[in-house]
């Protein structure tokens, strides 16, 4: 299943990297996600390419009741980002999803766009559950709950622009 989510933000590019190279802010996108424990580490800057690691354990209410006999009480959820050296115009990325001991993943590219005072975040990628006869019923579970960790980690990343 694709998943594809863009989002503005009121910030330059440069500000948009810096801001997802800091390991603070990394941490708090883990919580955003209702997380009861979020570790993250980035390596790396944003002139020369970085990486963000975040693992966290998130209450299986997070999904919908029917998949909640594959997962147990919380899903433990490998995120990462590779970010490219910054161009002039743009700076591209990966993505990748993991919910440890499950058949399923996501994965895809990451765009930050320059638009006039804004910037354009873009996420574009796919769900894949490798199991039989319900798999696409997971992986549209699995992408519902993505895009919406996304859009509140990056109403978090909104509110931390805001602040600097």
């Amino acid at each position: 299943m694709d998943i594809l989510h863009t989002h503005d933000f009121a910030a330059s590019p440069d500000d948009v990297s810096a801001l997802f190279a800091d390991e603070s802010f990394a941490r708090a996108r883990g919580d955003s996600a209702g997380a009861a424990h979020a570790d993250a580490i980035v390596d790396g800057t944003p002139a020369t390419g970085f990486s963000v690691s975040v693992r966290q354990s998130v209450p299986a209410s997070s999904i919908p009741s029917e998949f909640r006999s594959f997962v147990g009480s919380e899903l433990n959820v490998r995120y990462t980002e590779v970010w490219d050296p910054a161009t002039a115009d743009a700076r591209t990325g990966t993505f990748a999803v993991e919910i440890v001991g499950t058949p399923g993943h996501a994965a895809g590219s990451l765009r930050l766009d320059p638009d006039g005072d804004t910037t354009r975040f873009t996420a574009d990628g796919s769900v894949s559950v490798r199991i039989p006869l319900v798999g696409p019923m997971i992986e549209k579970a699995v992408a519902t709950a993505v895009v919406k960790a996304l859009r509140e980690e990056l109403t978090t990343a909104d509110e931390w622009l805001a602040r600097r």
